[in-house]
């Protein structure tokens, strides 16, 4: 099971920044998950929230401001004032930090619409393309990236309040390699399904003991959390 970074090491530092991204690296996080929207004039930078109050001192939706006012953003100081001056990264500058890791993967969400493609074009063009995939809860996003460059590994992400009954339909309607199934589904049997197709198969989000138990019960591929280095840690006390 290979355990990432959700946003970086996001409980240590700011998430979707860099000073997160290198805290999962030093936490020996196997790659890091990031968000992905595009700004007023096109441009892809890394953000959660589709406003920018929670995690930076601005104000308004991330689709309503350029890229130079997004540069302008302070995204660390909400955090902590030792993370002040951190920026929002875009994502081109995120692909050369990733090509400069070679431990170093990353799972590429696609929040924006009619963003999939443009994302999937660029990760496949990257030195680092092997280390890379693309998530959404959108299937209309991952059938965009998939005709776009169909290499790319493409993940269905999953609300929790979804029928389990209905995601292998779900991902063959988005063309997708596979789902990303919370941990607190019973879902034994929608895995064991999953696995005779070949899908890959994701543990969601999750921290703690309970849910490294049942992930590594279960078998999923990955996980990603909050707490790398602590997740590892429970991984490494509970395999057999």
């Amino acid at each position: 099971m290979r355990v990432g970074g959700h946003r970086g090491s996001s409980a240590a530092a700011p998430e979707n920044t860099y000073a997160a991204f290198e805290r999962a690296l030093a936490d020996s996080a196997a790659f890091v998950e990031t968000d992905i929207r595009r700004t007023s004039d096109g441009a892809l930078v890394l953000m959660h929230d589709p406003t920018v109050e929670r995690t930076t001192d601005g104000r308004g939706p991330i689709a309503a401001l350029s890229l130079l006012e997004v540069r302008g953003l302070d995204a660390g100081a909400w955090f902590g004032d030792e993370f002040r001056g951190q920026r929002v990264p875009e994502f081109g500058d995120f692909l050369r930090w990733i090509e400069q890791r070679p431990a170093m993967g990353a799972a590429l969400e696609v929040k924006s619409a009619d963003t999939g493609a443009q994302v999937a074009e660029q990760a496949w063009s990257s030195p680092a393309r092997e280390r890379l995939a693309i998530y959404s809860f959108s299937a209309a996003e991952i059938r965009a990236a998939k005709a776009a460059r169909p290499q790319v590994p493409c993940v269905l992400l999953l609300e929790l309040t979804q029928d389990p009954a209905a995601v292998i339909a779900a991902v063959d309607d988005a063309g997708a390699d596979g789902a990303d199934v919370p941990w607190q589904w019973n879902a034994r049997e929608l895995i064991d399904r999953m696995r005779q197709r070949g899908m890959i198969v994701g543990g969601g989000s999750a921290t703690g003991d309970q849910a490294a138990d049942r992930l590594l019960d279960l078998g999923v591929d990955m996980i990603d959390t909050d707490q790398p280095a602590a997740m590892l840690a429970a991984v490494q006390r509970l395999s057999p």
